[in-house]
């Protein structure tokens, strides 16, 4: 029996591997739309600021809360219609964002098309990544997930070699083909088998695997399905206080809450706003900023390739000590009454170290998170969560200033390198091994790992 199941699951993903390279590549393009989007946003979904501006505009606040109030509601209803339903909704809210781009400029267009481009964010790294999760083959979901991690910088990039204009209808034209695209999409087995709809589920694995229902495989990766939901809602029923008073997913919520929290308080408010890093140049070495979504992009695709072989918690650790010894050069050399007259490549290629471990690591929080959870509660705490570093972000950006004006921007290096020196050591102690592990085993490591009994 262990031998026919083993053989089974090397043929199986053998052959589905087309497939299920492909759907997460389809379901990944609205990030580029998301990328292309930013450039015409006062704030980005990483809290940097590629559009100059003083002070924090009501737009950005917008945007910010749109995410924030959106991501429970949008978790709740891909549980209730499923992750294909939610796919859809994040590609018709980016088709309703490319309306007001369309229209003459005016405050109210502003706002409301930040909001609505919050609304969509916040389904773009909830939804997408339980999606790709639930699909994805356990050796390859890592890398898959964390494709967001090229397609927002591609997205950046647009700006370097499209006009306004022509962006505008470039992301119009990625609507039409992602529509197109999601009638492609196959509905996740893991939500139909949380739906109780099994004949559809069976269905459906055989579809992703490319392989008839009466396969092996196919029996066997529902047996493990119907085990996972078991497990998570022994009594028939699951409510959010179960959650809440469940010792594993408390402590899966706080990982979570930590990771998340050192993302949005990593400085990258400052440094991927390249004019004001490197002010203390007193000159442009590079007019058209290039360097920061350049460096995004490469740090993302080594990002993708490290997590196909890489345990995630010390790639994290990684990209973290990394960043903070860029920023504790960048620290010296943004001194306010320092003049830099030698040594001028070494803040430049330290910027260019810092947003490339960045540019590695930012989706990780996210992939960790998914991989974790059991899904029957994976969409309930992503939701959580992200709601949770949106009112995390909400209060950094409009304290920012202030912090900036009392203390000095070397002084606010030091302090973020220090929240990210915390991210790498939590990172090393508390975080469990994910990659290659089933949710059952990484439950096991959370059993035993003590983590602030609250």
């Amino acid at each position: 029996m262990v031998y026919t199941i083993t053989n089974c699951e090397s043929v199986g993903d053998k052959r589905c591997s087309w497939k299920q390279f492909f759907l997460p590549f389809v379901v990944s393009l609205p990030l580029i739309t998301h990328g292309i989007e930013s450039n015409n946003l006062t704030i980005t979904s990483h809290s940097g600021h590629f559009t100059t501006h003083y002070g924090v505009p009501l737009s950005s606040t917008m945007l910010v809360l749109g995410a924030g109030v959106s991501a429970p509601v949008l978790c709740a209803t891909v549980d209730k219609l499923g992750r294909k339903f939610g796919i859809y909704i994040i590609i018709l809210l980016q088709g309703i964002c490319c309306v007001p781009l369309l229209l003459p400029p005016s405050d109210i267009s502003s706002v409301l098309l930040h909001f609505l481009a919050g609304v969509s964010s916040a389904g773009l790294f909830t939804i997408i990544p339980i999606y790709i999760l639930e699909i994805s083959p356990t050796a390859s979901r890592g890398s898959f997930i964390s494709l967001m991690m090229i397609m927002t910088p591609i997205g950046y990039l647009s700006r370097l070699v499209m006009s306004g204009e022509t962006m505008m209808y470039v992301m119009a034209a990625l609507v039409m083909v992602e529509f197109v695209c999601v009638f492609l999409v196959i509905e996740s087995p893991s939500y139909l088998v949380k739906d109780k709809n099994f004949e559809h589920a069976k269905r459906n694995i055989a579809k992703l695997l490319c392989v008839t229902e009466d396969d092996n495989y196919v029996g066997s990766e529902m047996m493990r399905l119907k085990n996972e939901s078991e497990r998570a809602k022994p009594g028939g029923k699951l409510n959010l206080i179960d959650i809440f008073r469940n010792r594993i997913w408390r402590d899966a919520m706080k990982i979570g809450f930590m990771l998340y929290s050192v993302t949005v308080l990593s400085g990258s408010i400052i440094f991927l706003d390249q004019e004001k890093t490197l002010a203390q140049l007193k000159t442009s070495l590079d007019p058209e900023n290039m360097m920061v979504p350049l460096c995004l992009l490469a740090g993302g695709i080594t990002g993708v390739v490290l997590i196909r072989f890489m345990e995630r918690k010390w790639h994290l650790t990684f990209a973290y000590s990394l960043i903070v010894l860029a920023m504790g050069v960048l620290a010296v050399f943004t001194q306010a009454d320092l003049t830099v007259t030698s040594l001028r490549w070494l803040p430049v290629t330290s910027l260019g170290v810092l947003v490339f471990a960045y540019g590695m690591s930012w989706a990780l929080p996210t992939v960790i998170m998914v991989e974790m959870l059991n899904f029957e509660v994976r969409a309930t705490v992503i939701g959580i969560v992200y709601t949770f570093s949106q009112i995390i972000r909400l209060a950094h950006i409009h304290t920012f200033k202030y912090f900036e004006n009392l203390m000095g921007l070397y002084a606010l290096f030091y302090v973020f390198a220090g929240i990210n020196l915390l991210g790498a050591v939590y990172s090393a102690v508390a975080v469990p091994r994910v990659k290659g592990k089933s949710v059952k085993q990484i439950e096991k490591q959370l059993r035993r790992v003590p983590i602030l009994n609250l």
